[in-house]
């Protein structure tokens, strides 16, 4: 007789984030690029994804509608959409992120589909993930793909029955139980202060997801965190204030006074959440600058935004995402409508997200190199989001937005800004 399976309730975001994606048509659903880099056999990728799906409860989970949103962790590996195409051409990787995240989840059926990529031969080139961002953040999936990496690896696969990770409570329950907490809200907005103004509204429809992804040395990402050390700020904080100068770059956003930034919350949960199990455990906070800050000093800017940071962590400003169990799918569904609806402005901040070194969240991958990984953003909650990483190959700086709300001219500026800043700040580096 097969044990029961996993399920419990959603915590608040989760219903949230559920909600989001379903009234946007797949509008927080994540798209990752995974370049494989040594000989693979589609038979051989298969088994692996197969032991993923067994360990990580997350992978197995659909959502169960009624009065309460529940994850039923219950969906076998055989019924997960995996599409296995030829390259003829290099990989356009713009052009398949926009493609791919027009492909809507059907959460009550399963959370994540892939797209394999094969040569002439027959041996995998690439792998696009996709999954609803209520499962799955960035760090998590570096975890996954390192899991993968190490059952690849192994000379002789697990012949004993696969025993499942728990499925953790939601990471709300998590971080209330250890003293942070959330806005009343369900879903923060700028209070005051300018807002990004939408270049052209459309409704979820007409919206496009896309990123655009630029690869550097790992050297760049190590003078910055030595200029961040040098100035006693977070390197997030230097990041969050060059996305945040960048931006003055565009006319109608000079006085932008808020980022919001992302933060891994596992080691502030209680208990701590172990590095071996995957899920969306991001938090977000909101960093404001005060309507006089027009220095464009980065690391004038970068500290008033440490400051922000610190009283965060240290439980006395309240982190955006709700933390409230008591919430009504009604609710939920009637803020994710208001929230997906089309907007004169943006309501909330640039996103943006350290995600870190890969040689501190997992091991060196021999297979795999993470090129370019993306929330598709077609809720229209922010202008554009940031992503930065560094694995063991390359630091990677991920862009990604949504047409026609911003304009390609826009972002491209945004984009040289951005970068131009980076090199500056490292251009006289000496470690």
């Amino acid at each position: 007789m097969s044990p029961e399976p996993f399920s419990r309730e959603l915590g608040p975001q989760e219903a949230l984030f559920i909600e989001m994606n379903r009234l946007s048509r797949g509008g927080l659903q994540f798209v990752s690029f995974i370049k494989v880099c040594e000989p693979l056999q589609m038979e051989s990728l298969r088994e692996g994804l197969a032991y993923l799906h067994k360990r990580h409860p997350f992978l197995r989970a659909r959502v169960k509608r009624g009065e309460r949103l529940r994850w039923v962790c219950d969906v076998d590996f055989v019924d997960v959409p995996i599409e296995v195409t030829l390259i003829v051409d290099q990989l356009d990787l713009e052009k398949e992120f926009r493609d791919l995240a027009e492909i809507f989840i059907k959460t009550e059926e399963h959370v994540y589909r892939l797209r394999v990529y094969t040569n002439k031969q027959g041996f995998v080139e690439w792998i696009c993930f996709i999954n609803i961002h209520a499962i799955l953040d960035g760090r998590s999936l570096m975890t996954l793909f390192s899991d993968l990496d190490k059952f690849l690896c192994l000379h002789e696969k697990p012949r004993h029955a696969i025993k499942s990770l728990p499925l953790l409570n939601s990471i709300a329950s998590q971080l209330e139980a250890s003293g942070y907490c959330g806005e009343k809200e369900f879903e923060h907005q700028i209070e005051g202060g300018s807002r990004w103004a939408v270049e052209k509204q459309a409704s979820v429809a007409d919206r496009r997801a896309c990123a655009k992804s630029y690869l550097v040395s790992p050297k760049k990402n190590e003078g910055l965190a030595y200029l961040a050390k040098k100035n006693q700020i977070k390197l997030t904080a230097l990041y969050c204030a060059v996305a945040s100068v960048a931006a003055r770059v565009i006319p109608a956003c000079r006085d932008l006074t808020e980022v919001i930034f992302t933060m891994d919350a596992r080691l502030l949960c209680n208990p701590i959440i172990p590095s071996d199990h995957v899920g969306s455990f991001s938090e977000t906070a909101s960093l404001k600058l005060p309507p006089n800050a027009t220095s464009s000093d980065i690391f004038e800017v970068a500290k008033l935004l440490n400051n922000e940071i610190n009283l965060v962590l240290l439980k006395q400003k309240p982190m955006t995402k709700s933390l409230r169990s008591d919430y009504s799918i009604e609710e939920v569904t009637r803020m994710a409508a208001e929230i997906t609806a089309p907007k004169e402005c943006f309501p909330a901040g640039i996103l943006v997200s350290n995600v870190g070194n890969m040689r501190l969240l997992a091991n060196e991958m021999r297979y795999f190199e993470i090129r370019k990984g993306m929330i598709s953003l077609k809720t229209a909650i922010n202008p554009l989001m940031i992503i930065n990483y560094t694995t063991y190959r390359n630091s990677a700086f991920v862009f990604g937005y949504c047409e026609p709300l911003i304009s390609e001219d826009s972002i491209s500026a945004y984009i040289d800004e951005y970068m131009g800043i980076i090199n500056r700040l490292i251009s006289n580096v000496k470690c």
